[in-house]
């Protein structure tokens, strides 16, 4: 992916503090409350996404079904999409690159599911969003880790709701 470097520590820092200010809160809420919805209605999550956002991709589900657990509460559905490499790739080589999330979600997905694809550059041909969290930066850095601010975001807000607690962090 091309764009922007951080040559030093302060000016990673201060990119990150730039673009933080620049996500919109209520769409991250909205996304929060789709995932809740998700879990509340008893239905699947899938997340997926290319390259780095695979890894962010799976570490998200692993936030949304361990981290977000709330002894005695039933758990989301949460599954990553890119966590089997061996349909993944056949997919991929046999049928089409574009192909390697829709196929397994044409076989996995009933009406009501959610789909989240996570990418850096927004332009891979086979995410296409319904809801779209913009991080505003060329630093696909920057970009990366707020990625997965946002996937802490909702998996701590989904437990907080799950327990029935609403409060903040403090």
């Amino acid at each position: 992916m091309a764009g922007s470097i951080s040559k030093t520590a302060s000016s990673y820092i201060a990119e990150m503090a730039r673009i933080v200010g620049q996500i919109d809160a209520i769409v991250v809420e909205r996304f929060a409350e789709i995932v809740f919805n998700a879990w509340r209605d008893n239905r699947h999550v899938y997340v997926f996404g290319n390259g780095g956002s695979a890894y962010t991709s799976s570490h998200f589900v692993t936030d949304l079904v361990k981290t977000a657990s709330v002894e005695g509460k039933k758990r989301l559905h949460a599954i990553s999409l890119v966590d089997n490499m061996g349909l993944t790739t056949a997919i991929g080589n046999d049928i089409s690159y574009e192909d390697i999330f829709r196929f397994p979600l044409s076989s996995y997905a009933h009406s009501g599911d959610v789909a989240i694809g996570i990418s850096c550059s927004g332009n891979s041909p086979n995410l296409l969003p319904h809801l779209h969290i913009n991080v505003p930066s060329e630093n696909y850095g920057v970009i990366e880790d707020l990625h997965l601010s946002i996937a802490h975001i909702v998996a701590q807000g989904l437990k907080s709701r799950i327990d029935g607690s609403r409060g903040e962090v403090v």
